[in-house]
């Protein structure tokens, strides 16, 4: 892993998840840390304003971002490499031009979005960089702080398991975090045996075979309490979920309860999109 995108607004949490970044980049030896900053021409009546208004943001663009990259120098001792891009655009836009541009492994980012940032799971942008960027993408919550991912939960939904997981990339990211795998199945009403999801454990075992993950079954009608305590109990430091297009996972990010999710376990949520 060579290169970390940070997509910054330079809000407290946009700057929390560009230390968090920081931490994973120092963990995992990457080379750089790329800040970007999106911004747009606010809405004017005249022309001329406007282009004042563009060059103010433009400035005021470019000297966040030099305050950031001068604090992240200095809590890494210098020892990362930082540069900074400030973009005339928007973000949802041009963030996968700018993820190519860079070659990034990948993307790191706080919830984004208007409104109360702390009471928001996955803001706009967000989503859209989760279902349209091809490169994996972390989401920190607010009050996270790095420490070393030892296990990884993989919430699975079982569902074209084996076509759609993308396997090679979820072992490059145990690999380099030397992490172990406890894939989770919530099952609101389970039976004693149930031999689809005995099929299924084995299709992943196969997948993950010299990993040998660990397989973890919890009940629950909430799928969020089940995650919470499945979460707690078994001492997970960050959650992998796939994106499906249509599937389940869209409308788990769509509903409100979900930010317990992400913000009362203060755990990063790893996505990585499915193969279609």
């Amino acid at each position: 892993m060579r290169t970390i995108l940070v997509p910054t607004d330079f809000s407290a949490t946009a700057q929390n998840s560009a230390l968090y970044a920081l931490g994973l980049a120092k963990e995992l030896g990457a080379n750089k840390l790329v800040l970007y900053n999106a911004y747009s021409m606010p809405l004017a009546t005249e022309m001329s304003w406007a282009i004042l208004q563009t060059e103010e943001l433009q400035k005021a663009s470019e000297e966040n971002l030099q305050q950031l990259k001068a604090t992240l120098l200095k809590a890494s001792g210098n020892e990362v490499a930082i540069e900074t891009i400030s973009d005339f655009g928007f973000l949802q836009e041009r963030i996968s031009e700018v993820a190519e541009e860079v070659v990034a492994d990948l993307i790191v980012m706080g919830i984004t979005g208007g409104g109360k940032l702390e009471q928001v799971l996955i803001g706009s942008n967000t989503t859209h960089i989760i279902h349209h960027v091809a490169v994996p993408v972390l989401i920190v919550p607010p009050d996270a702080s790095y420490k070393p991912i030892e296990k990884i939960g993989w919430a699975c939904d079982y569902k074209d398991v084996m076509k759609t997981t993308p396997a090679e990339a979820i072992k490059k990211i145990l690999a380099v975090l030397k992490a172990k795998l406890v894939v989770v199945h919530n099952d609101p009403n389970p039976q004693a045996f149930d031999p689809d999801l005995y099929h299924n454990n084995v299709i992943v075992g196969e997948l993950f075979e010299k990993i040998q993950p660990e397989f973890v079954l919890v009940e629950g009608e909430d799928f969020t309490n089940a995650m919470d305590a499945f979460i707690a109990e078994h001492n997970i430091d960050m959650m992998l979920m796939i994106p499906k297009k249509h599937g389940w996972l869209e409308s788990i990010f769509r509903r409100s309860h979900t930010t317990r999710l992400a913000f009362h376990t203060h755990i990063p949520l790893l996505c990585i999109k499915a193969i279609n």
